[in-house]
């Protein structure tokens, strides 16, 4: 079974978060402050870190970013009571898994675990499908586009923690999403390619890790589209998706194939009736 560790400074908190886990079947560590973490860290392997923001000392992220020098394969989730400007950013940019607001009930708190846990191997199984319904996409295990396939994810992910964690509106992720989208096809294009150029798997490259940059320092204030340059209706339609990951409905895996699936008209998943599914969890007014 798992190996959690648990960071929160509230002792009637870290009870309850402790006791709901261990219930579960999960083997559970658990600190009240940074220092101690950092010290279980090291003595100790862990699946998943959980991390309450305000701690005494240093801060959630802070001690976040430390046992992840120490272990840099855990999962890690976020915890806060508060809205920070610059926490969301420092989540995206250390790529935790999830990112909780309190008050949240135990049963989403236990799909979070459950989710970031799970997300290797749902990962595979989510991809095996999308195999299927696109064989093109076998490519993607070519040892010249692992670097590319990984930066494509932690883009997705970043857009799923900005709009997660509040750090961008509606509109602001609707614009990114969008980007996004317009870099699948390139990426699709590329698996399709017999002979993949290193050029052209850089320059992709550079755009996911551009994008995932642009995330975490969106502000705003630098936000300029005007309602004539708005597509209102694909707004609409993205806002479905939206208040899905807003609500936990969806996790970063599915979303990562949000663009692709939006795009396959439904007949092409008559053997697939997962992927349909999905899609229409995805995208709700498709």
């Amino acid at each position: 079974m798992a190996k959690i560790l648990v960071i929160e400074d509230d002792e009637s908190m870290n009870t309850i978060l402790t006791e709901t886990l261990e219930d579960e079947g999960y083997e559970v560590k658990s600190v009240l402050n940074g220092q101690d973490a950092i010290y279980r860290s090291r003595k100790y392997q862990f699946d998943l870190v959980i991390s309450d923001v305000r701690l005494p000392g240093e801060d959630g992220i802070e001690v976040l970013t430390r046992v992840k020098e120490e272990q840099p394969q855990v999962k890690a989730i976020v915890i806060t009571g508060y809205a920070s400007a610059d926490v969301p950013v420092r989540a995206i940019r250390l790529k935790v898994n999830d990112y909780l607001f309190k008050p949240f009930s135990l049963q989403y708190f236990l799909r979070s675990v459950e989710r970031a846990l799970l997300e290797k191997e749902e990962t595979q199984s989510r991809f095996a499908l999308i195999e299927k319904l696109f064989a093109v996409f076998s490519r993607s295990k070519d040892e010249a586009l692992v670097d590319l396939v990984a930066e494509r994810q932690e883009a997705f992910r970043g857009l799923y923690l900005g709009i997660k964690s509040g750090h961008l509106k509606l509109k602001e992720a609707h614009q990114i999403f969008t980007s996004l989208e317009s870099s699948e096809q390139e990426f699709r294009a590329l698996l399709n390619t017999e002979k993949v150029s290193s050029s052209q798997v850089l320059s992709l490259q550079e755009q996911y890790v551009a994008l995932l940059n642009q995330i975490a320092n969106f502000e705003s204030e630098h936000l300029h589209v005007s309602s004539e340059q708005v597509d209102q209706a694909s707004i609409a339609q993205f806002s479905a998706l939206f208040e899905s990951v807003k609500s936990s409905q969806i996790g970063p895996d599915s979303f990562q194939y949000a663009p692709v699936l939006r795009q396959t008209p439904d007949e092409r998943f008559e053997t697939l009736p997962e992927l349909l599914e999905l899609k229409h969890r995805l995208w709700k007014e498709a």
